[in-house]
């Protein structure tokens, strides 16, 4: 992706993420069936895949990282590659498919 905004070290330190070739960044609420889901899918592919891995983010516990990545609902889901750039972003339940499918150009080939 052409247009990947790198993001600050210490902001991804702040939210838990530490160097992977894929984090998938999750900003989730308390009360959020949606966001349950979203956990579900996001760990069995990083299950699936060892090169992920993936981080959960309470939004209400880190609003200063929620307005600075402009997170706007939950859940959003961050791909962040091993430079620590945001190459997606969605909203909303990917099904596990649709994920791997987004990350597949991230992972090494075996």
């Amino acid at each position: 992706m052409p247009d990947a905004v790198r993001l600050e070290p210490a902001l991804l330190a702040r939210l838990g993420v530490a160097p992977a070739t894929v984090t998938l960044l999750q900003f989730s609420s308390a009360f959020c069936a949606p966001c349950r889901a979203v956990r579900r899918v996001s760990t069995e592919v990083a299950t699936l895949l060892p090169a992920v891995h993936h981080v959960e983010v309470d939004a209400e516990s880190h609003l200063d990282e929620v307005r600075e990545l402009g997170i706007r609902r939950t859940p959003t889901l961050l791909i962040i590659d091993t430079e620590g750039r945001e190459v997606r972003r969605a909203t909303g339940v990917p099904t596990k498919p649709h994920l791997i499918a987004a990350l597949a150009a991230l992972l090494p080939t075996p």
